[in-house]
């Protein structure tokens, strides 16, 4: 059960056909998920996501109730150099790309960026920001520099010599209370399927989950990067154990409890 904020404890279950149900601590009354042709084995449950094991033994996601709408904002950063000639897309080689991160580190090419998943879509197109701490900006949208990464300003002056503009696009999760699967772990599902899955967390810093997974071989899988502002998350990362596990649990905290095929339970 998962207590949502300033409203009742909902109860998560499955029928011995695979149906998912919620119970709510208003009513005496079962109300089932709308039905896709998916049935269920597993559901583990934090307020506003559930996380299960379908029939097929891949894991789904399921976002509900929430009265704010998920969105991203997706920046990339276009850089300029100047030279004698004028400003060139031409940097140098310990400059950062043409297109990058706010912090320069990272490539950011607007045309590799793409939605994680069919769950999301586009609000629009890229964009120019055209204020720097709240001033506005000219309708280029370009920030002046004497050097990467110093202070930008709204300027040019006889001292900048590099230059930035910022590009943004804001993308919202659209598959709001409907099931949404997850990667599986290879390219084809049926290779390692997952036989349970957990996920808790919330006594840890505001928006982070945790999600753990176990696969048909025993193996123990943590998704990195989930969050209520990611709720899929980024990838599947293989926990290494000394012998095959067979049920995970995650409690509040972060702790991890798991039952071995063996008998022993390791934390």
């Amino acid at each position: 059960g998962v207590r949502l904020n300033m409203a009742p404890t909902l109860l998560f279950a499955i029928n011995n056909e695979g149906r998912a149900y919620s119970l709510s601590t208003i009513n005496s009354v079962w109300r089932e998920f709308l039905y896709l042709g998916l049935e269920f084995k597993k559901l583990s449950a934090v307020p506003h996501f559930i996380w299960a094991i379908g029939g097929d033994r891949q894991v789904y996601l399921h976002v509900h109730s929430l009265d704010v709408p998920i969105r991203i904002c997706e920046i990339s950063c276009e850089n300029e150099r100047w030279y004698p000639g004028g400003w060139s897309q031409s940097l140098l080689p310990t400059d950062r790309p043409r297109f990058s991160t706010e912090d320069g580190l990272l490539d950011r090419n607007i045309q590799s960026i793409r939605l994680p998943s069919m769950a999301w879509a586009w609000e629009g197109d890229w964009q120019l920001e055209l204020t720097l701490d709240s001033q506005p900006l000219n309708h280029d949208g370009w920030t002046y520099a004497v050097d990467f990464p110093r202070q930008y300003n709204p300027k040019m002056s006889t001292f900048s010599v590099v230059r930035r503009r910022k590009w943004v696009r804001w993308r919202k999760y659209c598959a709001l209370n409907s099931w949404c699967a997850i990667s599986p772990l290879h390219k084809d599902p049926t290779a390692e399927p997952f036989i349970d899955c957990s996920v808790s967390g919330m006594n840890l810093e505001s928006g982070l989950m945790l999600v753990w997974a176990v696969t048909s071989h025993g193996r123990v899988m943590f998704r990195s990067g989930v969050s209520t502002i990611s709720p899929e998350g980024r990838k599947w990362i293989s926990v290494s154990t000394d012998c095959e596990v067979s049920q995970i649990s995650v409690g509040p905290t972060g702790m991890v409890w798991a039952a071995c095929s063996n008998g022993r339970a390791l934390v």
